[in-house]
């Protein structure tokens, strides 16, 4: 019941609580009148009785001198007509019974020459005094009165006491249901509008008010918190809506600005070919027609100029490519990463095989997403494996993958130079080169490139390397489709 207490209603607890100290607050009353009823009654017989006691030993005394038993008969006699007496007798100086009235269970007087206990014994009240004249004992009374009356009365007593307090009890149900509406309403209907308030988000209802009290107090608290949410509700709504209207603004200006920016490098890449081509081709018709008239400083000059137009159009390809994974629409679709893999190392194999070369890629890799992307973001990571293992004695490169929690983990490792973990921040970073071109050609978009393609697909790249040992690249991709 102690554990059910915290899931009662209020009112039913201030009932429960109400009721509860009523009815044992009744209960000890009537208890207490119970055993004081009983207790006085008590004392009322033992007067009563040490009373008629007396009367008969001042009628008896006479006779008792004289030895008239005719006489003491007569007198004990008279007790019959009180009905409580169970017994009586009456004894001379020695101890010898001279009259007696017989007991209901007809008991034997008791030897008084023995000790005879007296008070209340069992279920009856027992009294052994002196009858004395002029101060001389003349012989002894013996009185027995049973306790059945008594307890005629304290029954009758308990159920008019238990009636009168069921009486109260129920007044009190009555007047603690009244009370209870006057303590609990205000209360349940704070508590019934606080729920309608977070159930339909409408802060202009308030909470009934009547009266002074803390109760009345609260009420008027509860409104004035609610009026201040209101407030600040609507200055909210009113900043929700003005910064939509900033963010659709800026999202609109952003959006020009990409179409702009996207409509700038196409044409700027579209219209930088044709002036390369026309330099790579001039360079070309130069070295074979007029290669002979050129002295060694022409050649080198002549040579630098065709590698740098060969490098701008890698430029250029590799930024059409940056704006294309950027922008394309997705296509999802289950990709076969092994096989697609596997494709693209042995395009590397016949493109360039002059290191000893051992390619090792994990069997039946799956992942979700747009192929065509994919293609160019795992292109890049073997090609930097091949391009930055191409000074070893043999090239290693090992694919391999572990799904887990709703991802799969795609690592490339290489065993070629590596890199510096303190320029790590850089490595995704469009232009950025952690390798001068002396040493390895590139562009510095082949990775920022890949860090698109993993952001659009939800995903998250890594890395780790140590200079001189190789680096790994670990692709972190979700395992259903988004």
């Amino acid at each position: 019941m102690i554990g059910r207490w915290r899931y009662w209603r209020l009112k039913t607890k201030l009932l429960f609580l109400t009721l509860f100290t009523s009815a044992l607050g009744i209960s000890l009353v009537c208890i207490s009148l119970i055993l004081v009823e009983n207790q006085n009654y008590r004392k009322q017989l033992e007067s009563e009785l040490h009373v008629i006691a007396g009367i008969l030993a001042e009628q008896s005394a006479a006779a008792l001198l004289f030895t008239d038993r005719e006489q003491l008969g007569s007198i004990i006699s008279s007790l019959k007509r009180i009905g409580t007496i169970r017994q009586a007798c009456i004894y001379s100086p020695g101890g010898e019974v001279l009259s007696a009235l017989e007991s209901m269970d007809r008991q034997p007087c008791p030897d008084i020459t023995q000790r005879v206990e007296a008070g209340f014994v069992g279920d009856a009240y027992q009294l052994l005094i002196p009858v004395t004249l002029d101060s001389e004992t003349v012989g002894h009374l013996y009185l027995t009165s049973h306790l059945d009356v008594m307890r005629n009365h304290i029954r009758t007593f308990v159920l008019v006491t238990i009636a009168v307090g069921t009486v109260i009890l129920l007044a009190l149900v009555f007047l603690a249901l009244k009370l209870q509406r006057i303590v609990s309403g205000p209360i349940l209907t704070l508590s019934e509008t606080a729920e309608r308030i977070a159930r339909d988000a409408d802060y202009t209802i308030r909470a009934p008010v009547s009266g002074t009290d803390e109760l009345g107090r609260l009420g008027n608290t509860f409104n004035e918190m609610i009026g201040t949410i209101e407030q600040q509700n609507r200055r909210i709504l009113e900043s929700r809506d003005s910064l939509e209207r900033i963010v659709e603004a800026r999202t609109s200006e952003l959006s020009m600005a990409d179409r702009e920016l996207e409509a700038f490098s196409y044409s700027v890449s579209h219209d930088l070919r044709q002036p390369l081509r026309a330099i790579e081709g001039f360079g070309q018709a130069l070295e074979e027609d007029c290669g002979e008239q050129l002295n060694d400083a022409g050649k080198d000059y002549l040579r630098r100029i065709r590698a740098a137009s060969v490098r701008m159009a890698s430029l250029i390809d590799g930024l059409l490519v940056l704006s294309r994974v950027s922008r394309q629409p997705m296509e999802n679709e289950s990709v076969d990463l092994t096989n697609l893999l596997q494709e693209i190392s042995d395009e590397l194999m016949n493109i360039e095989h002059s290191v000893p070369t051992e390619v090792n890629i994990q069997k039946g890799i799956h992942v979700v997403g747009d192929s065509r992307m994919l293609r160019v973001a795992f292109q890049n990571l073997l090609e930097n494996a091949w391009k930055y293992s191409a000074k070893v004695e043999k090239r290693r490169v090992d694919v391999s993958a572990v799904e887990t929690g709703g991802f799969i983990t795609i690592e490339v490792r290489d065993n070629g130079v590596g890199f510096d973990m303190r320029y790590i921040d850089k490595l995704f970073v469009a232009f950025n080169r952690l390798h001068t071109p002396s040493e390895f050609g590139g562009t510095g978009i082949g990775l920022a490139t890949v860090y698109r393609v993993v952001r659009r697909h939800h995903g998250e790249i890594s890395a780790s390397s140590e200079v001189g040992k190789g680096a790994r690249f670990d692709v972190t991709l979700p395992v259903s489709r988004r």
